[in-house]
């Protein structure tokens, strides 16, 4: 009697083991590199200056002022006239 092996069906789990690499391979290569450019430098925020868009009336100007606050809103600024700046 010969035995000769031809293809045993696969259980569920090896068929899913055994399709994985064809499966992950692509998503591998279609990925972006993150090697591949350099990230860009962080910008300044503009708001960082607590005068930022702040307008101003005809003689006063803004100038920063921290403060601790435990409520919102909170100005870091305070609108002076232009003589004491």
């Amino acid at each position: 009697m010969s035995l000769s092996r031809t293809a045993l069906p696969l259980r569920p789990l090896a068929r899913v083991a055994a399709a994985l690499p064809l499966l992950v391979a692509p998503l591998l290569l279609a990925a972006p590199s993150a090697h591949a450019a350099p990230m860009p430098l962080p910008t300044p925020a503009l708001d960082a200056d607590p005068c930022f868009n702040v307008e101003t009336p005809p003689g006063y100007v803004c100038v920063p002022a921290p403060k601790e606050c435990f409520a919102a809103p909170c100005p870091q600024y305070e609108v002076v006239p232009a003589t004491e700046a």
